[in-house]
């Protein structure tokens, strides 16, 4: 029952539950036909919105358009503002160059009047320091969002300086060399002193201070001077002991020794007077004509002497002994002087060189012939009245041996001729094959070097040689100190840039100078120390050239250096080659070294030629290409210039480009170009222009309206510049230059030409005036015309001492040929004077030659050894700068020493020959007109 029970109730449960099914479908009936009818209408709305949809996407889609449409227009816009804005086209490198130059300026506008007071009104200030600089307005756009742009915004602004590619080391130590140059009007020599005194006073006043001199001209000065007052005093002292020695007594002697200090004082006072300082040249002239002060007064206190020993009075002796020879005192003065004449009718160098020479050499003349005339005389008369006449021995002796090799000569008179002709013929060909040269060799105690690294060396290595060769230098013999400087390619102060400018890297080539001071207490062989600094080149990989003597380098200067010629023509290239043809010829030849065709300075060139129809039909011009091509490579400027601290310092404006133009960016340089439509483009320079490399000078040299370039050479040690600039001249004439070309040469050897012949015409016009002299003397043609064949005997002399000597013919020597023109014959006037007193006195012409030239055989040689001796010191003279006048001194030692000996023998030959009838005496008493009654009585 319990079973039965429960399954009633779950049938009963079931039914209940179907009962709950079927409501539930009824309710599902009902729900699924309220969904149908919902479903109807959303699928009438979904219609709807889907045709309103349909209508807003076609709205939508022409509102896309017109807005990208839009956007388009804006981004055209904004890029055209852009481009109007871009400060890249605005603050450029000019802009900034010119606002720099335009704010840094101060200048008075004018004057106004306030108040009875007048103003001047000064407009601007200059700037003041880089801090100025930074903050300097470039730009304001006024602008929401733009601030002012500033320098400092855009640039770099720094100080910089070139300290660290200058170098300098004195005697091992770093420091800084100084170059002082004097004022036109101040002596070289006081200039000097008063930078010396300067020195040591700051010497003392700043602790750690001190310094060496490398070159001091004024020392150079005062040690020639020094020479050349040595050289007077011991000509002075020379000519004194010769007097003494030939006439043994110390009265007469001491009467000759007074016109010394007396004429050397005259030439001082007429110096002033006429504005000549004291310098070498001027001294030389001094020293040169200490030995002829004594010369006249040696002539008539010879002359007064020998009246005394035959019985005159002193008083009487003294006038009538300097009345006898006054004509020919004054005569020989005259011709010494009057050579010197011409020198005004040479221009140039040798004027300037020898002008203060000659006029101290005729004043000092003057002095000594007024001195002769009148102190002489007076000091004679009271000096010499117990004087005896001495003996010696040795005089006798030589004028008996005189007197037959005399005779001897006179009888073969042609054999006498022929020997002084051959000798004249021999020594001057032999002194013109060794050649010319401008100037001596002058030593000093100042010697300069340069020394030059290879390509590849950098800055540093420049600095770490010079260093190794200025000590190895400065432990030479003879060195006292040794300064090395350089300086790099960065020189120049400047203090701003558009970028940091970068230490740029090594040049190629750099070089030192060197600058060497010698010991003064001796005299060093420069060639051999220049030999020992140059081998140093060999040791330390570069090369060093050594300039012996800056007086030399002057001289080489002056005088031009080495051979020199121009080659004119109008094609620039085919010039060019030429240029380099000839030199290799020049090359070829002996004795010349470091060759030049003039394309050592010429640098390599690109050539952009323009194809005009491409660049046409592009839209350019050649002067557009021109244009924005050169724009493009300029990368700095200087802009203007800033004191500070009292230091002036350029502003330069520089572009902050990392690398510089390199030809493949000349090549692919871009032209931006608009056509007609308004439309851009970009053109590339490759495209409308070919490229061509080639070498350039980078200037134009003309002479009279024609292109020229300069070859030139310098001549190797041992070789004469005349005789190689020959040797150039005749390998060049085989040489058949193009059309339109030609040659034109100069340099030492044409400047050497033209003083030679300045000297010859000198020395011609010289000669015309010594025999007019002699003329208004003798009152005679023949007689001075026989003395001025002693003038070829000096010269022979001259030449002979020149080849002993081993010297060459220079424009130094050349002016001991002109003073020989003037001296010489003072010898042979005393001579010819006396052997016409003599026959004028009755005696016979052969006996008249012979007696002459024994009386004044004894005066001849006392003024011939005294102007020897005089010059003695200086002909050997081992000072530094003695070698200047050296070849004065050995001109005229030679010379004076030949033609005395020869004036002796040849003069009375050649006065035989030309003079074979009686000398015609013309008494006072027959220039009497007498009356008719005197003549008839």
């Amino acid at each position: 029952e319990n079973g039965l029970t429960q399954i009633n109730a779950g049938i009963a449960q079931l039914e209940n539950g179907l009962a709950q099914i079927e409501a539930g479908e009824m309710q599902l009936a009902e729900a699924q036909a309220m969904l149908t009818q919902q479903q109807t209408t959303m699928i009438f709305q979904l219609s709807d919105a889907t045709t309103q949809m349909l209508v807003g996407e076609s709205q939508l889609n022409a509102a896309s358009s017109q807005l990208e449409e839009g956007l388009k227009q804006y981004e055209d816009g904004k890029e055209a503002a852009y481009k109007q804005a871009d400060l890249d086209n605005i603050i450029t490198m000019d802009m900034v160059s010119q606002i720099l130059f335009a704010q840094n300026f101060s200048m008075p506008a004018g004057y106004v009047t306030d108040a009875g007071v007048q103003y001047m009104v000064n407009v601007g200030d200059v700037l003041a320091d880089d801090t100025e600089i930074e903050n300097l307005l470039l730009v304001d756009m006024d602008m929401e969002g733009l601030d002012p742009i500033y320098l400092s915004d855009v640039a770099d602004v720094f100080i910089s300086d070139n300290s660290d590619s200058v170098y300098a080391n004195i005697d091992g130590t770093n420091g800084v060399m100084l170059s002082f140059t004097k004022q036109s009007t101040t002596p070289t020599a006081a200039a000097c002193n008063n930078l010396t005194e300067k020195l040591d006073a700051l010497t003392e006043e700043y602790e750690g201070f001190h310094y060496s001199t490398m070159m001091n001209q004024g020392d150079y000065i005062y040690m020639i001077i020094n020479a050349i007052l040595k050289s007077l005093l011991l000509g002075a002292l020379f000519a004194v002991i010769i007097l003494f020695l030939f006439l043994k007594d110390i009265r007469p002697t001491f009467i000759t020794l007074c016109s010394i200090p007396i004429s050397v004082i005259f030439a001082f006072v007429l110096m002033y007077f006429s504005g000549i300082t004291l310098n070498m040249i001027s001294m030389s002239g001094l020293a040169i004509a200490v030995g002829m002060l004594v010369d006249n007064s040696v002539v008539v206190i010879e002359n007064t002497y020998r009246l005394i020993h035959k019985g005159e009075t002193p008083l009487r002796a003294a006038v009538a002994g300097a009345g006898q020879v006054a004509g020919a005192v004054v005569s020989s003065t005259l011709t010494t002087i009057c050579v010197f004449v011409p020198i005004i009718f040479v221009e140039g160098l040798t004027r300037q060189i020898f002008q203060d020479l000659a006029l101290t050499i005729a004043y000092s003349l003057l002095a000594s012939l007024a001195v002769s005339l009148t102190l002489v005389p007076a000091m004679s008369q009271g000096l010499l009245k117990h004087t005896k006449e001495k003996k010696s021995p040795i005089m006798d002796r030589l004028m008996i041996v005189y007197e037959k090799v005399l005779a001897i000569a006179l009888r073969f008179k042609p054999v006498t001729l022929l020997i002084a002709f051959a000798l004249l013929v021999m020594s001057a060909f032999g002194i013109i094959a060794k050649g010319f040269i401008f100037m001596p060799e002058m030593s000093t105690n100042q010697v300069s070097a340069s020394i030059t690294m290879p390509e590849e060396a950098s800055f540093q290595d420049m600095q770490s040689v010079s260093n190794l060769v200025v000590d190895d230098v400065k432990e030479m013999d003879g060195v006292v100190s040794v300064g090395a400087m350089a300086e790099g390619t960065g020189g120049g102060l400047s203090i701003m840039s558009m970028s940091s400018m970068g230490s740029g890297g090594a040049s190629e080539g750099y070089s030192s100078s060197l600058y060497i001071m010698l010991t003064e207490d001796e005299k060093i062989d420069t060639l051999a120390l220049a030999k020992k600094i140059e081998a140093l080149g060999e040791t330390y990989d570069c090369t060093i050239d050594v300039d012996t003597g800056s007086m030399s380098s002057m001289m080489s200067a002056l005088g031009g250096n080495g051979v020199t010629l121009y080659l004119y023509g109008d094609d620039s290239e085919l010039l060019q080659e030429t240029a380099t043809k000839i030199a290799k010829i020049v090359d070829d030849v002996p004795g010349t070294e470091d060759v030049s065709d003039g394309m050592e300075e010429a640098t390599p060139t690109y050539k952009v030629v323009v194809d005009k129809e491409r660049a046409m039909a592009k839209g350019l011009t050649v002067a557009q290409v021109y244009k924005e091509l050169s724009a493009s490579m300029t990368t700095e400027k200087t802009a203007t210039s800033i004191i500070m601290d009292t230091n002036t310092y350029d502003v330069v404006v520089k572009e902050g480009d990392e690398e510089d133009t390199s030809l493949r960016d000349v090549r692919n340089h871009k032209f931006t170009v608009k056509n007609q439509a308004g439309e851009e483009s970009t053109v590339y320079l490759k495209d409308i222009a070919d490229f061509e490399e080639s070498e350039s000078l980078p200037t134009i040299s003309r002479n009279d309206q024609r292109r020229y370039m300069q070859i030139s050479s310098a001549i190797g040690q041992g070789y004469n510049v005349t005789l190689v600039t020959e040797d150039v001249k005749e390998a060049l004439n085989r040489l058949e230059l193009p059309k339109g070309m030609r040659i034109e040469y100069d340099g030492q050897n044409e400047a050497i030409m033209d003083a030679m012949k300045d000297l010859v015409l000198m020395i011609l016009l010289g000669i015309v005036l010594v025999y007019l002299v002699m003329v208004a003397q003798f009152q005679s043609l023949k007689g001075p015309f026989i003395i001025i064949f002693t003038i070829p005997l000096a010269f022979t002399g001259g030449f002979l001492g020149l080849l002993i000597c081993n010297m060459n013919i220079s424009i130094v020597s050349m002016m001991g040929f002109v003073m020989l023109s003037g001296i010489i014959v003072n010898n042979g006037i005393v001579l010819v004077d006396f052997i016409n007193q003599l026959r004028k006195e009755g005696m016979e012409k052969r006996e008249a030659i012979i007696e002459a030239g024994k009386t004044r055989m004894r005066p001849i040689l006392m003024t011939t050894l005294t102007t020897i001796l005089g010059l003695f010191d200086i002909a050997l003279s081992r000072e530094v700068g003695s070698e200047m006048m050296q070849p004065v001194a050995v001109v005229c030692i030679g010379g004076l020493s030949y033609a005395t000996l020869m004036t002796l023998f040849v003069v009375p030959v050649i006065y035989d020959i030309f003079n074979r009838k009686d000398i015609r005496v013309v008494r006072d008493e027959d220039l009497i007109l007498e009356t008719e009654e005197e003549a008839e009585v």
